[in-house]
C-alpha cells in the first residue's frame, strides 16, 4: 500500500474543497491510502461523504497553520504543530513507499524536509524541479524552478545530477542534460553560466550543451538546468502564453465554427491547454532529500491535488 501525507494547510482554496482531489485518486488506485493532516472540524463533514472509502484513509489532527507571511524557520523546529511539519515528521518515520504532498509555504516546506527528514547522501542542497509537459505523456524536468535564485556553479552541476536521477527513476535512460542561457556557444551568459558550463561537460552525465528557452518543450533534452530565477520566470511564462494562445484559438474557433465541427476543435483545444495549466501536471518536487516530496502551487484546486497525488506514487 503505498501512503501519501496531505498537507492542504496555507494555500488559498479551503481544505474541504481541495480535498476531493485527494478522494479521485483514491478511487482510481486501489493500493493507495492518504492520511490528511489538519483540522478535525474541517474535515468532519468531508469524511462523512466519503463513508465508502474510509477503509484507505484517515486523519492526524492539526490545527496550526504555517502562513506566507510567516518565518519559514518555524516549520523546522522539534516539536512544531504545524500541519506542514506534523507531516513531514509523519514521512521521515514511514517505508519508502510513502511521500508528502502540500500546498504549504514553498520556503518553510524546503527548510522543514531538510531538518526533519534530511539530505541524500552526497547531497548539499535541495532544489526545485517541475516536470513540464510537451506531449501528453512526454515530460522535460526544470531545475532550478525557484528555490536558489543565483546559484553556484557547484550547485547547478547538483542540479543536474539530480534532475537526472529523477528523469532515470522514469524510466529514460541515459537523460540528456542541458544548461538554460541566452545562446548555445560554449562562452554565453554569465561567469558563473560559464563555469556551470564547464562543471556539467566534465561530470559523466549526458551533457548535450547550451540550450535557450525556446528549445525548452520541444523534446530536445530530458534535463534543463537553469538557475532558480529564470526557471521560475519560464515556469510562469510558459503557463501565461499557452493559455493567451489556447484562450485567443478558442475564441476564433467559435466565430467560424459552429455544431459538431466546433465541439470536436474545441476537445482538442481543451486537451492541448491543459499542457500549460499547473493544476493538470502536478506539482515541483523537492529534488535532494531522502524521502518524496512534491509541493502544490498555492492556487491548487482538486485537480492540482489529484495530479499531485499521482506524480507522487509514480515516484514512490
Amino acid at each position: 500500500m503505498k501512503r501519501i501525507f496531505l498537507d492542504l494547510s496555507g494555500g488559498d482554496n479551503p481544505a474541504s474543497v481541495i480535498s476531493e482531489g485527494a478522494f479521485r485518486a483514491l478511487e482510481k488506485n486501489s493500493d493507495l491510502h492518504v492520511t490528511f493532516v489538519g483540522s478535525k472540524k474541517e474535515y468532519e463533514e468531508v469524511f462523512a461523504s466519503h463513508a465508502d472509502l474510509k477503509e484507505r484513509f484517515d486523519l492526524i489532527p492539526c490545527d496550526e497553520i504555517l502562513t506566507n507571511e510567516d518565518n519559514p524557520m518555524l516549520a523546522a523546529k522539534p516539536g512544531a504543530g504545524y500541519t506542514m511539519s506534523v507531516a513531514l515528521e509523519n514521512l521521515s518515520k514511514c517505508e519508502d513507499t510513502s511521500a508528502v504532498v502540500s500546498v504549504g509555504n514553498t520556503g518553510a516546506l524546503i527548510i522543514a524536509s531538510v531538518m526533519k527528514i534530511g539530505l541524500e547522501k552526497g547531497c548539499k542542497r535541495p532544489v526545485l524541479a517541475a516536470l513540464l509537459p510537451y506531449g501528453i505523456e512526454d515530460r522535460v524536468c526544470l531545475v532550478d524552478c525557484g528555490s536558489s535564485l543565483e546559484p553556484t556553479p557547484e550547485e547547478m552541476l547538483s542540479f543536474g545530477v539530480l534532475g537526472s536521477k529523477l528523469m532515470e527513476s522514469r524510466g529514460i535512460a541515459n537523460p540528456k542534460v542541458a544548461l538554460m542561457n541566452v545562446g548555445r556557444e560554449d562562452c554565453k551568459g554569465t561567469e558563473s553560466m560559464v563555469s556551470a558550463f564547464k562543471l556539467l561537460k566534465e561530470s559523466g552525465l549526458n551533457f548535450i550543451g547550451n540550450i535557450e528557452p525556446d528549445n525548452l518543450l520541444t523534446g530536445e533534452t530530458d534535463v534543463a538546468v537553469s538557475t532558480g530565477l529564470v526557471g521560475n520566470a519560464l515556469l510562469k511564462g510558459n503557463e501565461s502564453a499557452g493559455n493567451l494562445v489556447a484562450d485567443s484559438i478558442m475564441k476564433g474557433l467559435k466565430e467560424r465554427l459552429s455544431g459538431d465541427s466546433l465541439k470536436a476543435a474545441m476537445e482538442v483545444l481543451e486537451e492541448t491547454k491543459c499542457l500549460y495549466q499547473y493544476n493538470e501536471y502536478g506539482g515541483a518536487v523537492i529534488l535532494g532529500i531522502r524521502k518524496h516530496i512534491v509541493k502544490a502551487h498555492g492556487k491548487a484546486d482538486a485537480n492540482t491535488i489529484y495530479s499531485c497525488i499521482n506524480q507522487a506514487i509514480k515516484s514512490i
